[in-house]
């Protein structure tokens, strides 16, 4: 389960297990805190996971452990984990920079080593130097990387899908960034995906 506090935000601040405890249960629906009973849902602790990618587009490619939170269900004992918005399941680079990394490959026309440089955690120097064959997958992955508002089309072209995602993101941008630059909007909608 994602958050509202983004990356930057829980980076600087674990929340508190009160701040971003799910308002339900993600296995059988029960209340975190049904009227006139116990509190149903039960902070179970925190588990660190690495975030791959840029935290914002002006700093560098890294690595950073972000402490999430784990919540168990006292009704099913189902165990579910919060994580900060713009983090994705299963993968270790933040939604924001696949997003910005599938736009500067597929949409502004750079190179995958280009793209490589400026996202990848891990350079690559010497006569080994390659593209990145990671941009290949999240391209045809990208329909279900994200939790998009409204479903996209799959078309016959995977990249041609991963476009339109990417696009639908730049969509969820907040109204402030409309004059701002497309990989900044691109950003910043990948990063409000809860």
């Amino acid at each position: 389960m994602r958050s509202a506090i983004g990356i930057k935000a829980w980076l600087a601040k674990t929340p508190h297990v009160d701040e971003v405890r799910p308002t339900h249960c993600a296995s059988c629906g029960a209340a975190s805190r049904p009227v006139g009973e116990a509190l149903a849902i039960h902070g179970h602790g925190l588990l660190t996971r690495q975030v791959r990618g840029v935290l914002s587009l002006q700093n560098q490619p890294g690595v950073v452990v972000v402490s999430v939170r784990r919540y168990a269900c006292q009704r099913c004992r189902a165990v579910m984990t919060v994580v900060p918005a713009g983090m994705l399941a299963r993968r270790q680079y933040s939604g924001p920079s696949i997003a910005v990394a599938l736009y500067l490959w597929l949409l502004a026309g750079s190179s995958d080593r280009a793209v490589r440089a400026r996202l990848c955690a891990w350079q690559v120097r010497g006569s080994n130097d390659r593209g990145w064959a990671q941009l290949y997958r999240w391209a045809r992955q990208a329909a279900s990387l994200f939790a998009l508002p409204r479903r996209v089309p799959v078309l016959d072209a995977a990249y041609e899908t991963a476009r339109h995602v990417v696009l639908t993101l730049r969509a969820l941008a907040p109204a402030a960034l409309r004059g701002a630059s497309t990989a900044l909007q691109i950003f910043e909608g990948a990063a409000v995906m809860r």
